[in-house]
Parts: structure tokens; sequence; C-alpha cells
């Protein structure tokens, strides 16, 4: 029992052989064997035998049942079908269903919108605020019934309520009605703003149970001539007993904790790392070349999508992270133990996409620009001229970019009058760029040195790679394992049995906890010793080409030319970013070591003990301001998929522990009083208005206030609410005409009006999304509901028993609730399948005990009633979708993109800001290497700016998840092109990844190498500055929709590369060396800051060649305009007789410099 206890508390570490594999087989079984064996413990199957027997297999959309047939999941959805059942035993009841009212179904509504899944502080806060909000919403009700009663002519309060709502409308009146209807609309609007506002987190359903009892309440309220404040009363019990029952049931019911499900989502970070360092093996022993090339470019994308998994298991992390501080606890750990580990996991991921970028660039199948073939790539500049002999893989790149480009030129000859052709954009930026391609690019031995480098990588890399496999692989297990600790109802078992354990076993389960630290400290040690070897020895050999072509076996100058030929130092500036990138991985991993034996061994960490939360009152109040402050999986990163939306003009933050967007703004947008440009003071830019001078007095502020609030209503998220609050208001009508509101009592017209408010979205292509998916769940959830009752009630009175209905609640309930946990898809088809499910059973059953006026009947009466309102709600909604002001999903992707354009643009000022404050300041707190202060990637401008980035990258992707419902929009137009947005996408998210490499940069660079770095790319040139900057006008493009100039700054790179270095750091021609040395030895090729100058040189071509390639996609989607005949072109271009490499590229003298086979690019 001792044993198995100790392996079930935790999983052990798993050894791995670190020695080098004499072949790829056995290192590839060796990964797949450990992978399976770290998984085996945490992850059993919950298999029936007629499953593991049966030879059939799953269909490719029921595959998500036998992923997700694991016994942490099906608890799940056995807690919530305890609870559900639970709550219809208290609807079943005759007794109790009497006394909660006419709205006892939503006991089994409530149990489906909103099931105890989670683990008690989140269902706790996800009820309360739909108590707080209901109520609340009652309050609004029963003020709009005070003042309606005010207006009413006829007011009297002995008439009974069944005879009011029998009445026929007797006594409905129009001032009253108008009170009411003015009181709807205010009420739907401020909810529908806070659906919009918040997105898919615990106020979605808050909303919608707000929004049923607001409409019931005074619509109802209309046909009673007093003010019946009660009727809220009906919606607030039922959802009392939910409450209860969720939060009871979260504690007592297969208990979670937030500890557990933060270490689960902190082993999702790194399983897919374990994978991932297996491919990397894999791809350092392929050749990138030749017979491989397939099979290396399916590795690549293997490890693409890796990686991909990681970054997004970030986003649970941080949802799971906000609330840690607020829990209870019997544990060894503290909750707050795992709060250091967000960031180390972020920092993590970052580094493990860095690591992908070496293999990008080797990719001999990427397009480098857009005007080049997809099968041929940029080759290194050597020494060759142009006129050097073109290699096999090289020749045909300037004979396809000729012809390509001549035949464009005929097409604007020939069709320049055809109004159907589409007009090719970003000619003028080809042009240039087949300038550097025919004068900087080509190298004829690009396959040889690739190959070269590459083994060299290989043989450096390799023992790394399988320390850091070893680390991932014990990381993972012992997150696995530490799960358990949270595991309320395991701990409690552990303990009540460590009673009767004997001291025996006692003693053998300390000396097992001992081998295991000593297992986690022997994985630590190996690790730190590779990367120790790795960083003075391992990684020297890939400098070996150079330094034996330059003659640099000593520190001193070569006393003559060598024979060998040295390869460009594009390549060892490609295996500098591979090493630099893993040296990273790995020193956080230990890192991360640390951590865990800092949690293992640390005295008061060895015993179990209560952790309370709220240990402070500030602690406390900064909960209860997060709950509103923080957008918990906006928009669709939740994947609800339609219906939620979110502000395309702002990018929200994903992580809890974040400042307001104001905070971040001053960090990012503001500086100290010390930045100035050749000694005079710069004034930071701020945003004005366009129409009004600053105000010069405190009228002129309060009007500018007042003007900022009433815009703010007349866009985005407000304008959304008034509209469907609009339509919500006009489907009440009926209510308030004496003529047609006891006939829309009697029907139910609510169904109608609750669902033609839920499926009104923002955008019109989810509005009608969700009008054909509520129409198809509603006729199969009515189905099923038929199938139920006739089931419990088969008699011809159709009376179902309550024991009946009790069992087949019994029976379906936990297949009901597994659906509706873990089917792919939008959620809210599902939501309202089971939703019409419940109703009819719950309406059915019902009217047998309880005599309602407005009573659908019973079966078949109920179903058809539903199907049909809730067609005419959805309908009404997709109708109104077209009136304006319209919303569409395309217009949404535009404004996305340019706002995360323009937040690209702002974040790459700070980070430029920030390399400027520490060049400048050795002393400053900015950079620290060896004073052990904050290093300035740890600090507060440094965290505020990788939350930025994370926050666009977590936009980007949401924005990646709508365009899924782009084609439910009605154009006429013409067909969406999603192909050149796609390509802007993926473009912003790798500069967005580039900028947070850039940005590790400075973390370790010293000042005198961060001043070189700067001075090499021309990142402190203004001029350069300038025409990075102006490539910013792509937001302002994408937003209004206007066209791009035809002649732009780009292609960049032509002035990024504006003298050659090479290999050396400072050019002998400069005035300025900051004590680094100006001509190249080979110590100065084995400094670590020197590896770390050519990291940053590669990271920053990247961002500049990025935003390139950004500019002609953005030129592909709104055109160009701003045409100057023949410029650019050359003398020989416009009659077709000469060649571009021939004649060149005339360029200006500002905006480019001419190119020469003397320069060469520093990265890919």
């Amino acid at each position: 029992m001792s044993e198995k206890r100790s392996s079930a508390k935790r999983p052990p570490v798993l050894r791995i052989n670190t020695q080098s594999h004499s072949s790829k087989e056995d290192r590839d079984t060796s990964n797949q064997t450990s992978s399976t064996s770290a998984s085996q413990k945490p992850q059993q199957r919950l298999r029936p035998e007629w499953l593991a027997l049966s030879k059939w297999r799953w269909p490719a959309y029921l595959s998500w049942i036998p992923d997700n047939w694991t016994w942490e999941k099906v608890r799940l959805s056995l807690r919530c079908a305890v609870a559900g059942w639970l709550s219809s035993l208290l609807f079943i009841i005759p007794t109790v269903q009497v006394w909660i009212g006419q709205a006892s179904f939503l006991l089994l509504i409530s149990a489906f919108l909103s099931p105890p899944a989670d683990p008690f502080p989140a269902v706790f806060e996800r009820e309360l605020l739909i108590l707080i909000l209901v109520s609340a919403t009652w309050g609004w009700s029963c003020l709009g019934m005070l003042l309606a009663n005010l207006a009413r002519n006829n007011s009297d309060s002995s008439i009974s309520l069944l005879d009011a709502l029998t009445s026929n409308g007797k006594y409905v009146e129009t001032g009253p009605s108008l009170i009411l209807a003015i009181f709807i609309f205010i009420g739907a609007a401020v909810l529908l703003y806070i659906r919009a506002h918040q997105g898919p987190g615990p106020y979605l359903f808050a909303v919608v149970f707000s929004s049923i009892c607001l409409i019931t309440n005074l619509t109802t309220a209309a046909l009673i001539p007093y003010p019946y404040y009660t009727l809220g009363r009906t919606i607030l019990i039922p959802l009392v007993f939910h409450s209860v029952i969720a939060v009871l049931t979260s504690i007592f019911i297969f208990p979670s904790s937030l500890s557990t499900n933060f270490t689960r989502k902190m082993a999702a970070v790194i399983s897919p790392l374990e994978k991932a360092i297996s491919i990397h093996v894999t791809l350092l022993n392929t050749v990138p070349g030749g017979d491989c090339v397939e099979e290396f470019k399916e590795h690549i994308n293997a490890l693409t999508g890796l990686v991909s998994q990681c970054e997004a298991a970030l986003s649970p992390l941080a949802q799971v992270a906000r609330l840690l501080p607020t829990e209870v606890l019997y544990s060894r750990f503290s909750p707050r133990d795992w709060r250091p580990l967000q960031d180390l996991a972020r920092r993590i991921a970052a580094r493990a996409n860095g690591m992908t970028i070496y293999f990008d660039i080797i990719d001999p199948t990427r397009e480098r620009f857009p005007v080049t073939p997809a099968t041929t790539r940029p080759t290194s500049p050597a020494s060759s001229r142009p006129g050097t002999p073109v290699g096999k893989h090289a020749e045909p790149l300037h004979h396809l970019h000729l012809s390509r480009l001549l035949h464009l030129h005929s097409w604007h000859h020939h069709h320049h009058r055809s109004v159907s052709a589409s007009v090719p954009v970003g000619v003028f930026e080809s042009l240039r760029y087949l300038d550097i391609e025919a004068h900087v690019f080509h190298d004829p031995s690009t396959e040889a040195h690739t190959t070269r480098m590459h083994a060299l990588l290989k043989q450096s890399c390799t023992p790394l790679l399988e320390a850091c496999s070893s680390a991932t692989t014990c990381l993972h297990s012992w997150f696995v394992g530490a799960s358990a600790e949270g595991e309320i109802w395991k701990v409690g078992w552990a303990s009540l049995t460590s009673f009767i354990n004997s001291d025996a076993k006692k003693q053998r389960r300390a000396k097992d906890k001992q081998i295991y630290w000593d297992e986690i400290r022997s994985i630590r040690s190996k690790l730190c010793e590779e990367l120790e070897k790795f960083q003075k020895t391992a990684r020297m050999n890939v400098v070996e080409p150079y330094s034996g072509a330059l003659g640099l076996d000593t520190a001193e100058e070569p006393t003559e030319p060598t024979t060998d030929v040295m390869p460009s130092h594009r390549y060892l500036f490609h295996c500098y970013v591979y090493q630099y990138h893993l040296m990273r991985f790995a020193d956080m991993l230990s890192e991360l070591l640390d951590h865990v034996l800092r949690l293992e061994t640390r005295p008061e960490r060895r015993h179990r003990r209560i952790w309370m939360p709220f240990q402070s009152v500030r602690v406390f109040l900064k909960w209860i301001t997060s709950v509103w402050a923080y957008h918990d999986g906006v928009g669709r990163s939740m994947g609800i998929g339609e219906g939620e939306e979110e502000d395309p003009d702002r990018v929200q933050h994903v992580d809890g522990d974040r400042r307001s967007n104001d905070s971040d703004d001053t960090i990012l947008d503001e500086g100290d009083d010390r930045d100035n440009m050749y000694g005079m003071p710069l004034p930071y830019p701020k945003k004005r208005d366009p129409d009004a001078l600053p105000p010069s007095n405190m009228w002129e502020n309060i009007g500018g206030w007042m003007y900022k609030r009433v815009a703010g209503v007349m866009s985005g998220n407000a304008l959304f609410a008034v509209k469907a609050a609009a339509l919500t208001t006009l489907l009440s009508l009926p209510f308030f005409l004496r003529g047609s509101a006891q006939f829309a009592y009697e029907n139910r017209f609510l169904w109608g009006i609750v669902m033609a408010q839920l499926t009104s979205a923002r955008f019109r292509g989810d509005t009608t999304f969700g009008f054909l998916t509520r129409i198809f769940s509603t006729f199969l959830g009515g189905l099923v509901g038929l199938v139920m009752w006739y089931i419990c009630a088969p008699t011809t009175g159709h009376q179902a028993t309550p024991y009946a209905l009790s069992a087949i609640f019994a029976v379906c309930f936990p297949f009901f609730f597994f659906v509706r946990l873990y089917i792919p898809g939008p959620p809210m088809r599902i939501l309202i399948f089971f939703v019409t499910t419940v109703l009819v059973v719950g309406y059915s059953y019902q009217d047998q005990y309880q005599i309602i006026p407005s009573s659908p009947g019973v079966g078949w009466s109920v179903a058809w009633r539903r199907f049909l309102l809730v067609s005419c709600g959805v309908f009404a909604a997709f109708i109104f979708s077209f009136l304006p002001p319209t919303f569409t999903i395309r217009k949404y992707q535009r404004s996305t993109l340019a706002t995360t354009c323009a937040e690209v643009g702002v974040i790459y000022c700070a980070i430029l800001s920030l390399f400027h404050g520490s060049a400048s300041d050795a002393s400053s707190t900015l950079y620290v290497r060896e004073s052990g202060k904050q290093p300035i990637g740890h600090s507060e401008h440094g965290q505020a700016i990788v939350a930025r980035l994370i926050a666009i990258r977590g936009k980007l992707d949401r924005l990646k998840a709508s365009r899924a419902n782009v084609k439910y929009e009605i154009s006429f137009r013409g067909r969406w092109p999603e192909e050149r947005y796609h390509t802007l996408f993926e473009l912003q998210k790798q500069i967005s990844y580039s900028l947070s490499h850039f940005l590790s940069i400075i973390e370790h660079l010293e000042p005198a190498w961060i001043n070189a770095l700067l001075n090499r790319t021309r990142f402190n040139d203004p001029t350069f500055q300038g025409d990075v900057l102006a490539v910013t006008m792509i937001s302002t493009a994408l937003r209004t929709g206007l066209p791009l100039p035809q002649v732009t700054p780009c292609p960049l790179v032509d002035r990024f590369m504006l003298k050659f270095h090479g290999l050396n750091v400072i050019q002998k021609e400069a005035e300025e060396d900051y004590g680094l040395p100006r001509t190249l030895t080979r110590e100065t090729l084995e400094n670590e800051q020197y590896l770390m100058f050519c990291v940053g040189v590669s990271t920053a071509f990247g961002i500049v060649s990025r935003l390139d390639r950004l500019m002609v996609a953005a030129k592909e989607i709104v055109g160009e305009q701003y045409h100057i005949q023949c410029l650019g072109l050359g003398h020989g271009f416009g009659n077709g007789a000469a060649s571009v490499r021939a004649s060149g590229v005339p360029l200006g003298s500002r905006t480019s410099t001419r190119m020469s086979n003397t320069r060469g690019p520093f990265s890919a």
C-alpha cells in the first residue's frame, strides 16, 4: 500500500541516457519510449473492453471522444452530472417545484449553462457574478415597475395575478408601456455592452440570466395593473439553488484545486517541448538539401506545430494563475509558489520559438520575398562578383525573376484598361529586391557551406540537446506528480492512511523522497555541466572554417593569406542564432529545475498545511478589481466561435497581474527627461485633436471630456449594444400593445426575444452563423427532448412519474455533460441543443403540477412552439444585422490587423529606447551583468513589453479563429482575399517573436557591445529610423482602406546594409570603436558577447526584412497610388532589351544606397 501511494503521489523521474546514440533510430526509439513512460501514469485511458477489442476506428468527427477519455476529464463530467441530477431532484419533487415558482425549470437550464467543471474559486466567482448581476437586474426592473405604476391611470392592487395575466391585455396602458420599453432598452444595452466588453469569461452566463430576468419582468409587468416586484424572485430563487449546488459539488465531488490545474497547465507547456527536442536532434542529423528536402520540410512543420502548442498553452495558464491567490488549500505547496513559473513558462516558449529560426533560415523551400519563387532562396554573398558562374540551385534565380517582371511589365501595356483584371502591386519593391539578389545574395557554394556548417552545429549542440531532453522529461514528470498535491480527495485519503502506517513505512517514504531529490539534482547538474561545456568549448567548432581561412589559429593576425575559401559570415551568424537560443533555453530549464528543487527541499514545504487567501486587504481588493479588469479568454480564445466579440481597436492583455492600459501606455510611450537628440530635448509625442486646439480653460476641459464620452458611445461595443438593445425593444412591442399582449404572453414570445438578443453579434457573419446553428441545434434538441419525455410518459395522458424522470436524467446526464464539456467547436451550438432538450422535458413535467397561464403544453406542443419561436427570434436578428450600422468580419479583420501593426510600432520604439538607455549608461539599472541588480528583461519596463507582445500574439490568434465565419457573410463584391490576410497575419506574428528575441539580447549584452550593435544595424541612425517608422503607414492604410504609395522606403534591407562589415565588429575606418577590437581575432570569434552581437544583427535583419514583406502584403490588400511613370525601371527595361543585372536599379540619394558587391546580408 505504501508503494502504491508513493507512486500515485508522484511519478518517478525518468532517467534518460545523455550519451550520443549510434544511430538516429536508437535516439528516436529512446525518446519515444521515454515519452510513453512519462505519460503512462498520469494519462490512464478509460477504455471499455469493447472499445479496446474492437477493430473499428473512430471517424474524424468523433476522434475527440478517445482523446478526452481520461479519468481526469471523465470525473469532471461526473461531477457536473451529479450537480445536474441534484438540481433535477429539486425540480422533480412537486412540493419543492411549486415553492420555487414558475421558473423552476431554470434549475435544469442553469445546470448546463454553468456546470461546476472548474475548481472551487472559479466556480464561486462565476456563481457569485451570476447572483449579483441578476439581483442588480431585478432591482433595475423594480425601478421600472415603480415609475411605470406612477404613470398609470388605473392602478388596482386588488386584482389577482392570475386574473391580470388572463385579462386579454385589459390593463395595458401607453404611458407605463413606454417607460417599461425604455427600461428594457437601457438595461439590455448595458448587459450587451458587458457581454461584448468582457467576452466569454465569468460574465457571459451572468449576462444571459440577467437578460432573461430583465425581459421576463418588464414585459410581464405591462399586463399587471400594479407593481408586482416579486416577479424577479421566480428567476433568482432557482439560480440561488443552482449556485449552492454548484459550489458544494465543486467542494465535495471529486474536488480539484487551482494549483492542480496550474501544474497540469505547466505540464501542457512542457509536454510539446519534449517532442520538439527530439525533432531538433532529427533535424540536425538530416542534411538540409539534396534528396532530403521534403523530409526536412516535414520535420520543420512538425516542430513549428509543437512550438505553437506550447505557446497556445500559455493562455490557459494565465487564466488559472489569476485566481491562485484566492485559493484555500491543504497542501505542501502554497498557491503563491506557482506564480513565478508563469513568467518562466513564457520565456521558455519564446526561446523554443527562437530555436526554430535556424531551420526556417536554411529551409530550401522557404520564400524570402514575395517576388521570389517558393522553390528558390537567396544565397549568401561570398566574395564572388556578379559575373561569377551560378550553381545548379541558383541558376534559375535571376532568369525567373526577370521573366516574371517582364511579364508584369507586358501586362501593364496590354491590360491597363481592363476593369476586371487585378493590377500587380509591389513591382517597385520587387525590382529593387531583384537588384539585391543579383549583386549581394548570390553564392554558388551555398549548399556546400550550409551542409558543412550544419554538420558542425550538430556536433556542438547534440549533447546539450540530450541534456535538455532529460530536463524536460523530469520537469513534465514532476509537474504531473505535483498536481496530486492539490487533489483534495487524494490528500484526504493519504492523510487518513498516514495514521496507520508504521514507522518503517514512513522511513521508507522519506528515503524514496531523498532518492527522488537526488535524481532531480543529478539531472540539473548534468544540464549545467553540459551547458558550461557548451559555452566554453563545444560551441567553438563552428568557427573553424573561418579561423582556418583567416589564419586565426592564434590571437594574432595572419602574416600571409591562406588558400582556404572562407564562407560568408552569414553561415556563422545562422549557427550563432541557434546556439544562442539553445543556451538560453537550457539556462531557463536549469532555472526551472532550481525552482523545483527549492520547493521540494524547503523545510516549510515538506509537510502539508492549510494555506489561506486574502492575507491582506490589498490582495482582496486586487481580486475584486481583477474580476472586471481581467479579460478571461477575451473574444474567441475560449472557443465560443460566434456571438462573442472584442474591440478591434485595442489590444487586450492576457496576463492577470498586468497593470491597466493607461499604465502600460505610460511605460511604453513615455520616458525620462534625460532623453535628448544632438543635445536638444526631444518632446514625447502626443496625440492631438485635429479639429480643436488644446483646452485653455475649465469649460473646454469639461467639453472635451463630454465629447470623448459621447464619441465612445457612437463606436465599437457601445454602438453594437445600442443596436442590439433596439432590436430587443422592438421585439418586445407585442407585450406593450393591448391587442397583442395576451397572445404574446400565452405563446411564450419571451423565447424569441431572448434568443434574438443572444444571437445578435457585433459582426454580420457571426450573426448568420448563429442563425443557422441555433435553428439546427433547436431542432435536434427538440427531438431528443421528445424522446426523453415520451419514454417517461408513454401512457395516453402523458403523465410522467418522478421516479422515471429522475432515472432517465441519471442515465443521460453523464453522457450529456461529457459532450457538453469536450465536444469541439463553438460551445453555444451544443448549449442550445441541451437547453432545448431539458426545456421540453421541464415544461412538460411542470405542466402537471403548476397552473401557468402561459404554459406551452406537454411534449410535442412545447417542442414545436420552441422551434418556431427560436426560428423567428434568430431570423429577426439575422435581418437586423443587415441594417445600419452594420459590422462585418472582413472589416474587423482589417481593423484588428491595423491595430496590431500600430502596436508593433510602439513596442519597436520602446525596445529601442531600452537599448539606447542601456548603451548610454553603463551603470544604469537597465543593464546589470554581475552586480546582482535586476536585468532589463526582468525590469518593470521589460515585463510591460513582454506582456504586450504576448497580448499581441493572443489577439492575432483570436483573429485567426474569427475567420471561420467570414463565409457566412453575404457579399456581392466578390470573395474575401483570405490568403492575403493570412500572409499579413503571419508576418505580424513573426515580427512580434523577433521583437521578443531582440529584447532578450539587451539582457545579456554589455554596453559597449550594445553601442556596436546599434551602429551595425543603424538603429541609432535617425535617418534610417525615419524610413523604418514610415512603414507604419500600413496601419493607417489598413484602417481607412486607402491605397499605399507605389514608391516607399522599402526594401529597407537596402539601407540596412549601408556598409559591409562581414565578421568584423567595428569598421576599420570608423571613428568610434567603443573599446572593442577593430580587427578580427580568434578570441573575438569565440567571445560569447560576440556571439550575442551576431545574433542581435541577425535578429535585426529579420525584423527589417519582414517589414519589407509586410509592406508588399499590405499593398496586395489595399493597392497602390501616386504612380510615377518609368521610375526605377532603368533605360533598357522598358524596351525589354537589357537585363536588370546589367542596368541596375537607379535609386535616390537619400532613400537608398547604390548596390555593390562589397556588401552582404546579415541573416535571413
